[in-house]
């Protein structure tokens, strides 16, 4: 009985340290362009739109600055998104650690590195869950790089798939920024 009790007093702990209780803020993009496959240019934009249909594909590149605020914190990728946005097809996105270093100057090309999530479109809830049966994630919990940015991209997943999303550029102290975030715990 001891060790019954032990052990669920551990997993108990466990389980609400792995899992955010309150968060502390979220990260938004900094710098938002969508990248044309067919001709490797970068486009300003104020929404993700990222599309595979036929031949058209387009993928999207984030600058996302973590803040100071965030040191010794957890970090955690979230993505949402308003019934007033449009998803169809598979409503899936992988994300990549990209290695461009400035957006913000970069006009071509997407410079692709690592896999670091397969997230997932769940019209219950607004949110893009992470699949963990295709691919398993680097960024649903990690260490926050406060004072860095991150360079991310999402691509389409699939032969059909649409998910053009507004951004929304800043955290209101309340609200899941819609679009791409990273939050802090």
């Amino acid at each position: 009985m001891k060790y019954t009790t032990a052990a669920l007093s551990l997993l108990s702990a466990t389980l609400s340290l792995a899992a955010p209780t309150a968060t502390a803020g979220y990260a938004v993009p900094s710098v938002l362009k969508v990248h044309s496959i067919a001709t490797n240019q970068n486009y300003p934009d104020v929404k993700t739109s990222t599309i595979r249909s036929g031949t058209f594909e387009s993928s999207t590149l984030y600058d996302i600055p973590i803040p100071a605020a965030a040191a010794g914190r957890t970090c955690g990728l979230v993505f949402h998104a308003l019934s007033s946005d449009q998803i169809q097809g598979t409503g899936a996105l992988d994300i990549f650690k990209n290695s461009f270093t400035d957006l913000a100057s970069l006009t071509q090309g997407n410079l692709r590195d690592q896999q670091i999530a397969r997230i997932v479109y769940n019209p219950n809830t607004g949110y893009y869950d992470f699949k963990r049966i295709d691919f398993t994630p680097t960024v649903d919990s990690f260490p926050c790089p406060a004072g860095k940015t991150l360079h991310w991209e999402a691509a389409a997943v699939g032969e059909f798939d649409v998910n053009i999303v507004k951004q929304d550029f800043a955290y209101d102290g309340v609200h899941v920024p819609n679009g791409i975030s990273v939050a802090w715990w």
